[in-house]
């Protein structure tokens, strides 16, 4: 029974993880690559006018191409950790058994998504020092990182109330947990380094890449959260009227 169970929540983590990485991929293939195409425009005419124009390892075309079996690569390897987490820890989310993936769903989207939104916002293509890139990928990861364990902190929290003092009603505990969250990420955000490039590009570029590309991560986690609820809903034994 357990071994299935598993199994169950496996299979659809990834299946939910193959269909947010399509829709997500797809999505940013219809949506973004336009912004993308702009700012690759802009860069290269600014390259071309400073003489020091170079020609693309992987073309456009190729790149295009790439994208949405890239996103669903991803989105597959998500999903896996998706399932991985909601084995550990999806029975003790304080929602409708229902909601629970969803519930996993939009938390890890919130410490992993919106809050580094927050501090270190997306930038498309020739935005940033190229000399400065690998500490720029190395802040925003070791944000994240940050965050997500932030998180399980307040989710150890909730429980611990729970153990400690039972008669805690779950909302009393659930506001708790996010408050404290929120308060550390608040913290978070203020005493990690800033972006050490100026942004040149047009404001009204990056911040139309900007809100595309977290609208998807949003279709991404959403995507994730309920095809898997619905995935492991079909997976449960249906149960006979007599026992209801």
């Amino acid at each position: 029974m357990v071994q299935s169970r598993v199994f169950a929540v496996a299979r659809a983590g990834i299946l939910a993880g193959l269909a947010a990485g399509f829709a997500m991929g797809l999505f940013h293939f219809v949506v973004t690559e336009p912004i993308i195409n702009r700012a690759i425009a802009i860069e290269e005419a600014a390259a071309a006018s400073s003489g020091h124009d170079e020609v693309a390892l992987v073309s456009r075309v190729v790149q295009e191409g790439m994208l949405v079996f890239g996103s669903v690569i991803y989105g597959a390897a998500a999903g896996m950790l998706f399932a991985v987490v909601f084995s550990l820890v999806g029975q003790r989310l304080p929602v409708r058994p229902e909601a629970r993936a969803v519930a996993l769903a939009a938390i890890l989207w919130l410490s992993s998504g919106l809050v580094p939104f927050l501090k270190y916002p997306a930038n498309p293509p020739g935005v940033g020092d190229p000399a400065t890139m690998e500490y720029r990928e190395a802040i925003q990861f070791g944000f994240i990182g940050v965050s997500l364990f932030l998180a399980a902190l307040a989710a150890l929290v909730y429980w611990r109330l729970g153990r400690l003092r039972p008669g805690v009603l779950r909302a009393k505990r659930s506001l708790i947990a996010v408050s404290l969250y929120l308060a550390m990420a608040v913290v978070l955000l203020a005493v990690s380094p800033a972006n050490p490039d100026e942004v040149t590009a047009p404001a009204g570029l990056v911040w139309d890449f900007r809100i595309r590309s977290l609208f998807g991560q949003v279709l991404f986690w959403g995507v994730l959260g309920f095809a898997s609820a619905w995935l492991l809903k079909r997976s449960r034994p249906a149960v006979p009227e007599a026992v209801r």
